[in-house]
């Protein structure tokens, strides 16, 4: 016969297992997006923490009062949200790469609203969005977020979080450099082609001046960039994998701030 005890203690360490995981459920990619509703993420946020409950041994808790135990939940929190905002926020660069070719297509002026990052979005910056997320799928990414949801207990154990803000901005900043220049990267076989239209339309329009580039030009960038957008095509499984091997790079940065 198999005895278990389960004491208030025990609860309040569930309670503080489930913020980090709510918090990290909240903004994650794929269960943090608005077609997840609010009752399927909440019911598989307490299955997480169930598990994560079983597989870490109980603490005690470092905290005497009850003030002491609300911070406590307060940085849990905190490390959720941190982990799930840095690994969704990845998924922008594609967004940003997408809205660099429909500027040079001209399509920028068509926009769609984007529920999940409360922002306007172009349609092609949709389109890899949709397809990079639907690759990601495949290759099982969401098993990578829980992996490192596990991981997390493991090298920041409840109850023992140091923020080091120092350390937070660094992070933040250097991946701020490297997301203009990665979607830059992703966006210039299209970026190129269109600026070496223009050198064409340009020396057209000095040497037949009667003929309305204008107007033709438009119509050439929208095929060439369209052409440009379907060579590159079987090129987004290394630019989604790019992606996944950046959001693992700033997850694991992001750890090691709180510890």
């Amino acid at each position: 016969m198999i005895e278990q005890s389960f004491s208030i203690l025990h609860l309040e360490y569930f309670l503080a297992i489930l913020v980090r995981v709510m918090g990290a459920m909240a903004f994650a990619p794929i269960f943090g997006n608005i077609a997840v509703t609010r009752r399927v993420r909440i019911m598989l946020g307490i299955a997480v923490s169930f598990l994560m409950f079983t597989t870490n041994p109980y603490e005690p808790l470092p905290y005497t009062t009850f003030m002491e135990y609300t911070v406590l939940l307060l940085k849990e929190l905190v490390v959720g949200l941190s982990l799930g905002f840095v690994a969704n926020i990845t998924l922008t660069i594609i967004n940003m790469a997408g809205q660099f070719i429909d500027r040079e297509l001209g399509f920028s002026m068509v926009s769609n609203f984007d529920q999940n990052f409360n922002t306007d979005t172009t349609i092609t910056a949709e389109f890899y969005s949709m397809l990079v997320m639907i690759i990601m799928l495949c290759s099982n990414m969401h098993y990578y977020i829980l992996s490192a949801l596990s991981d997390s207990f493991t090298l920041i154990p409840i109850g023992n979080i140091k923020l080091d803000s120092g350390s937070m901005y660094d992070v933040m900043v250097q991946y701020m450099l490297d997301y203009f220049v990665i979607a830059l990267r992703i966006s210039l076989p299209v970026m190129i082609a269109i600026m070496l239209l223009n050198v064409v339309l340009g020396v057209l329009a000095k040497t037949a001046p009667q003929m309305n580039m204008f107007v033709i030009g438009i119509q050439l960038k929208i095929f060439v960039g369209f052409s440009v957008l379907l060579l590159t095509i079987p090129f987004i499984t290394s630019i989604t994998e790019y992606i996944n091997e950046q959001m693992q790079k700033i997850v694991m940065d992001m750890l090691q701030v709180f510890y």
